[in-house]
């Protein structure tokens, strides 16, 4: 049972980020753009995009530092994840 229990949580995290961010990118840059006929976008739908298009961003920027910590740790004493 612990055995499908990991193998489900494991498949979740790798179709959340797998598809869900290029997902939510996509979605960012749809509500970004401007309608047909070259107005600019509502407010609400503004704000939607540039909120995920800040998500998407932190992931990012999260998986450099995760993929960086021991070189960030070297050269600056810093630690961005203490708690792995």
């Amino acid at each position: 049972m612990e055995l499908l229990k990991s193998l489900f949580m494991v498949t979740s995290v790798g179709i959340l980020l797998g598809a869900g961010l290029p997902a939510l990118f996509s979605l960012s840059i749809h509500f970004l753009s401007p309608g047909p006929d070259g107005t600019s976008p509502s407010g609400g739908k503004k704000a939607i995009g540039w909120l995920f298009l800040a998500i998407v961003g932190i992931a990012v920027i999260a998986a450099l530092l995760l993929i960086a910590r021991e070189r960030i740790e070297y050269f600056t004493g810093w630690d961005p994840y203490p708690f792995l």
